[in-house]
């Protein structure tokens, strides 16, 4: 049985239960508490030693990042429309899962990090650098999914569920998507996939 060592509330470990979710795969729940630096004993360091959270302990190995987490279970657990193994296709998907870990990390991640967590910030104080960061990530994405239904290929892949959080959770940051339809509607595309589960699920 896989153990997902996770927070509630984190974003990066959101996106793994999802995916966990969207694929039907049973794991057990591990919650770390941040805030009382749960994700820095002994035990989690052990499995991880950047000391962040997700984890996902296969029972073989504990695997850390987000992004890498989500290739290996649409590996192991999905199949090739998740993470397809066609090197065009796989470029493509790696891409956008760089974005997501790049441009939406600072951005619309980093501004709700700012309203929820602000020592969490890698921009520190600098606001406008991150409402920059912001604006040139939604331009990004919207011009991406201006004309398609999906990020990366014609159908959904580890990069939409890498990407959702941080756009599903925006306005936690402040951050107004009234002026991208393009994002909105992608969002309520992802939100139908069945297995969907919300951040507090």
């Amino acid at each position: 049985m896989l153990t997902l060592y996770d927070s509630r509330l984190s974003l990066n470990c959101y996106k793994v239960r999802l995916l966990l979710s969207l694929l039907g795969v049973p794991y057990i729940r591990q919650p770390v508490d941040i805030r009382k630096g749960e994700h820095r004993t002994p035990d989690l360091l052990a499995r991880n030693p950047f000391g962040q959270i997700p984890v996902l302990d296969t029972g073989a190995v504990a695997l850390r990042d987000s992004q890498a987490i989500l290739v290996w279970l649409a590996r192991r657990h999905g199949d090739a429309r998740w993470m397809p193994t066609q090197p065009e296709d796989e470029a493509l998907v790696n891409a956008w899962l760089a974005a997501s870990a790049y441009e939406l990390r600072l951005g619309p991640y980093e501004a709700r990090l700012r309203k929820l967590a602000p020592a969490l910030c890698v921009t520190g104080d600098a606001v406008d650098t991150q409402q920059r960061n912001t604006a040139r990530a939604l331009e990004l994405f919207e011009h991406r999914l201006r004309d398609r239904q999906w990020l990366a290929l014609d159908h959904p892949t580890v990069a939409d569920i890498a990407a959702f959080p941080s756009l599903a959770h925006a306005s936690d940051g402040d951050v107004d998507l009234s002026a991208c339809p393009a994002i909105l509607g992608w969002l309520e595309r992802v939100r139908a996939l069945p297995g969907f589960v919300g951040l507090m699920a």
